[in-house]
């Protein structure tokens, strides 16, 4: 899985939101604590809010807030709203190499695995919760390596 810019620094900026808890948090101060330009920061902060995940406070102490508790929010809904999770569509059509068709289409053992290491990468987006990651790096591995367990 090949994680953007966009994703990453969407994920950073929401986890200053979450570390906040419910108090609204100004583009600037995100912007100067994860080194980002104001601009970014609004740009990404107003896509996370087009996917319901945050909102913006208007006015005098205005800035955002995340829109759902942080236990209610995934990292698959961060990296839906910034990018994309990685799907079977399409694989076999976007490697055909010379050919205008793969000839693997009708019965291909490749696609299968692509396909499971799609839907363990989606399972596992879907299962890791904001809260899990304001956590300590420690804590964090633990989740991490209790999920590669029970899966």
């Amino acid at each position: 899985m090949k994680i953007t810019a966009q994703e990453e620094y969407g994920l950073r900026c929401i986890l200053q939101l979450a570390k906040a808890e419910a108090k609204v948090t100004t583009v600037r101060e995100i912007a100067e604590r994860e080194g980002l330009s104001n601009a970014y920061v609004e740009k990404l902060l107003r896509l996370l809010s087009k996917s319901g995940l945050t909102k913006s406070v208007r006015g005098i102490g205005g800035g955002y807030q995340l829109a759902r508790p942080v236990n209610k929010i995934t990292l698959a809904d961060v990296v839906r709203s910034l990018g994309n999770i990685p799907s079977t569509e399409n694989i076999c059509d976007r490697y055909p190499g010379n050919l205008d068709a793969c000839i693997h289409v009708e019965d291909c053992g490749i696609r299968s695995a692509w396909g499971g290491l799609t839907r363990s990468i989606q399972q596992y987006l879907d299962d890791m919760t904001l809260d899990q990651l304001l956590k300590t790096e420690a804590e964090v591995h633990k989740v991490v390596i209790n999920s590669e367990k029970s899966g």
